[in-house]
């Protein structure tokens, strides 16, 4: 039914969302006049969730001269922008109802040039906050902590980010001081905080249990640690996050991974300097049964390979089956956990609904120029194929039927 033929003043929820694999050129975005005609379309609109997908190309950013965006009767919105002054944008005053926010943020940095024209007074109205950003931020004191030091009447609050360089782990003192003492009316605070700091030729660290400690009077009903210490970059993550964990994403989980059940996580990042075994992919869609997009970036080789064309076989491996699975990442990946993959005695993966990315060279080598047995069922499997910019030569059609 075509837009001039609904009353335009019923509608009060309109979900815009878009092809996840469409390519577009940002440079003609017309995503900010998109938003604004919906706002003005929609004289009551209360909800509006736009490009749930999170894809690159339909994030929003406003360049100024701003777009006139407003609306008197807006409540609740879900937005995926490009950069953290776009998230300012929205919270300038535009929105006079908002209740709710729930914003995933493609990069948090400091811009080179003085903000202007952005308010910076309280979010009295503002019930509920949501900040997802997959890219890691060295911006947490100065961009994130003033926003949430805005919203003192905030009753809900989920936070899901990356820290890099500061100078210690932030733990349950941090969060309590710089947030929870500023959010007097919170209610539920679920959160997944991953910060890192290099270490260099430090000997004291800080344990896990020294940062455990630090959420003993924590109202959430459990908080997990786990820390990494990686010796090569000399470099040291600290995990935290509450439990049960109802977020949709979970970034760098490593061996050192507790384990769990994580029923609503849908996008899932393996990292570590340590090999990834064949059990720990068992151990992952255990814990994440619901997966749709994993992304892996380990260039150790495995210590225990499993293969068919092998007759030293030392190992009784099961076969991992990843049911959900439409997108997987492997552009900094061994050839190991490419095989890991492909190889359909390893892990059985869905039919017809999986993108590929992964490095041309790469999958010639573990297809031995596209002519291995022992990868073909998986690869006949795939439903789209991203090769970073190379194109798949002619004679290699037949082995991706479905491409």
């Amino acid at each position: 039914e075509s837009l001039t033929s609904i009353n335009k003043n019923q509608i009060s929820s309109v979900i815009i969302d878009f092809n996840k694999h469409e390519k577009v050129n940002p440079i003609k975005d017309t995503n900010a006049s998109i938003l604004t005609h919906m706002l003005t379309t929609f004289s009551n609109l209360e909800y509006l969730n736009f490009c749930p997908s999170s894809i690159w190309n339909y994030r929003l950013f406003f360049w100024n001269p701003y777009p006139h965006i407003s609306s008197s009767t807006l409540l609740e919105l879900h937005i995926s922008l490009i950069r953290f002054t776009d998230c300012l944008y929205i919270l300038d005053g535009r929105f006079i109802k908002l209740q709710s926010l729930h914003v995933d943020i493609n990069s948090i940095s400091i811009p080179l040039s003085k903000l202007i024209n952005i308010n910076q007074e309280k979010l009295p109205n503002l019930r509920s906050f949501s900040l997802y950003c997959g890219m890691a931020t060295t911006a947490y004191d100065k961009l994130i902590l003033p926003l949430l030091q805005r919203m003192s009447n905030l009753e809900n609050l989920r936070l899901n980010i990356l820290v890099y360089d500061k100078n210690q782990f932030i733990d349950g003192n941090d969060l309590k001081e710089n947030i929870l003492n500023h959010m007097l009316q919170l209610e539920r605070f679920e959160f997944y905080i991953c910060s890192d700091f290099y270490f260099y030729n430090q000997i004291d660290f800080p344990s896990k249990e020294d940062i455990q400690y630090t959420f003993k009077d924590f109202k959430s009903d459990q908080v997990i640690c786990y820390i990494d210490y990686f010796e090569e970059n000399q470099r040291s993550l600290c995990h935290i996050y509450s439990y049960p964990y109802i977020l949709k994403y979970y970034d760098i989980i490593t061996n050192n991974f507790p384990g769990g059940l994580f029923k609503y996580v849908r996008e899932v990042e393996l990292y570590d300097e340590r090999p990834f075994e064949h059990e720990f992919f068992l151990q992952i869609v255990q814990s994440f049964p619901f997966i749709k997009e994993l992304s892996i970036k380990n260039l150790k080789p495995q210590n225990k390979k499993f293969c068919k064309e092998s007759e030293n076989n030392k190992y009784d491996f099961m076969i991992i089956k990843y049911s959900y699975l439409t997108n997987l990442t492997l552009y900094y990946a061994h050839d190991d956990y490419i095989e890991e993959f492909l190889i359909d005695t390893n892990i059985c993966l869905p039919n017809n609904s999986l993108h590929l990315n992964i490095n041309y060279e790469q999958r010639k080598r573990v297809t031995h120029n596209f002519t291995r047995d022992l990868t073909r069922i998986n690869c006949a499997k795939l439903n789209s194929l991203c090769l970073n910019g190379d194109q798949l030569p002619i004679y290699a059609k037949d082995y991706f039927p479905q491409l």
